[in-house]
């Protein structure tokens, strides 16, 4: 396919996702030879003041951050001061979890491959601030769901402990020095930023980042938890995202010729660990997790790559190991299919396949798990208001050990589920049931949670990322 017949695709693909879902805009860059190929830029990066997209424009990566994370382990474990399998006990002795034997061997490559037996107790840091050393010690109140090394689970707070590892590995050097100064200096990128840090965003072309419900677009707030950064903090325009990627292509290799890691770590880094769910691309099989990153088989290629999602953004980047050659792409609207669909399109275009025949499938996929979800929502409006009068049990401060506390209180009538960023109106479903939805959706799951009163007031919640457990919370 020729780079006319690739723009045709992105055009007429991207167009449709525009007008079903408000996608604002985006750039995707192709990488061949260790170089930008190919170049596409798609929208606006600040919808309200027609600002359109540029190759400077600033991007919130999300989870992509994770291999940069994995990256400096590799290092630590160039200069001696890391074993991958070495119990992270090693270098944190007061470190522990639930299950007694996962503790006293979580190793680092169990942190980077998400086989740590804990779901992704993300709904944590709708509220927990702390430091990086502060969410180490939550990691000791997490309850698993599934043996240690059992099965590949996604879960973010492993990197942030990752990220405190490598720190520690390091007498102290914050994570966030050692991604400037170890990677992107040497990579020769001449804007990066971290997420929540002061002028984070001076003297640089921000995307702004805006949400989608699945129809229309608002603006909305930037992530802002610096001390989770290490799980998916990095803010980079495409432009510097790709020369990551090339080095990647290449081996790890530098355009200066310089390794960022040696040639056995870059092996270790992209090699399976455990098998893990294949991605929303029909093409995309045989999936296995990494390092931070995810191996698959693309119609007879070996790709290497990861996305990444938060409030605003979403983003791919890829490479084929071997072929130098890759993509980075990322749109400044949350809860499209954009990015999906234009990664099988440029997949396509590298390994000399039909787009056609991979994205309209993809979207109308999307469509029917979207018109699922609002149904979903709307048959929570059928419920009944829980109040102070019919449900008093339910009034009250609820603690537990790693998420602290969240709050039910009467607000205009109707109780309030409170917890950090986090609020929503409890109703009692038609089945007895007693949810609340934030009206927010990550990706196409509404942000909710469920609650269970027990006999003696307490209660258990299960939210999406509780991994279907139950989690008690005590009535103070």
């Amino acid at each position: 396919m020729s780079e006319k017949l690739l723009t045709a695709a992105l055009d007429k693909a991207l167009a449709r996702v525009t007008e079903e879902t408000g996608l604002v805009g985006g750039v995707v860059n192709v990488i061949r030879g260790g170089k930008i190929a190919y170049t596409y830029e798609y929208g606006y990066a600040d919808r309200e003041n027609k600002l359109p997209m540029t190759q400077d424009t600033l991007f919130d990566v999300a989870s992509t951050s994770k291999a940069w994370t994995v990256m400096l382990a590799a290092q630590c474990v160039d200069d001696g001061l890391l074993d991958w399998d070495e119990p992270i006990k090693n270098h944190i002795p007061e470190f522990t979890m639930v299950d007694k034997y996962a503790g006293d061997h979580l190793s680092a490559r169990d942190t980077a491959s998400h086989r740590s037996g804990l779901p992704g107790h993300d709904f944590l840091r709708e509220k927990i601030y702390g430091d990086r050393r502060n969410l180490m010690e939550k990691t000791a109140f997490l309850e698993p769901n599934v043996g240690f090394r059992s099965k590949y689970q996604y879960n973010n707070h492993m990197f942030i402990l990752l990220g405190y590892l490598v720190e520690q590995c390091r007498g102290g050097e914050l994570w966030e020095d050692q991604i400037v100064e170890r990677i992107a200096k040497p990579l020769g990128i001449d804007q990066i930023r971290i997420r929540g840090m002061m002028k984070d965003m001076d003297q640089v072309a921000p995307a702004l980042p805006y949400c989608s419900d699945g129809f229309k677009t608002e603006r909305c707030g930037y992530a802002n938890n610096y001390h989770s950064a290490p799980c998916g903090g990095i803010r980079i325009s495409m432009k510097n995202m790709a020369k990551w990627i090339a080095a990647m292509s290449r081996g790890g290799v530098t355009e200066s010729g310089a390794r960022l890691c040696s040639e056995q770590q870059y092996n270790e880094i992209i090699s399976p660990v455990i098998s893990a769910p294949e991605e929303d691309c029909g093409w995309l099989k045989n999936c296995s997790y990494a390092q931070g990153w995810l191996n698959a088989d693309y119609k007879g290629n070996n790709v290497v790559f990861h996305s990444g999602g938060l409030t605003g953004f979403n983003t791919q980047v890829g490479f084929l190991p071997g072929q130098d050659c890759g993509y980075v792409m990322c749109f400044n609207t949350g809860s499209t299919p954009a990015h999906r669909i234009a990664r099988a399109i440029v997949l396509d275009y590298l390994t000399s396949g039909d787009p056609e025949a991979s994205w309209e499938e993809l979207f109308d996929g999307w469509k029917a798990d979207r018109d699922a979800m609002h149904e979903k929502l709307k048959a929570n409006k059928v419920g009944k208001p829980t109040t102070a009068a019919t449900h008093p049990f339910l009034v009250g401060s609820f603690r537990h050990p790693a998420y602290e506390t969240f709050d039910i209180a009467e607000q205009d009538g109707i109780l309030t589920f409170s917890y950090g960023d986090f609020t929503a109106r409890l109703m009692e479903e038609q089945d007895g049931s007693i949810v609340g939805y934030s009206g927010v959706l990550d990706g196409l799951t509404p942000a909710g949670i469920e609650l269970f009163p027990q006999d003696n007031g307490d209660l258990l919640m299960r939210n999406p990322d509780s991994g279907g457990l139950k989690l008690l919370f005590v009535k103070e």
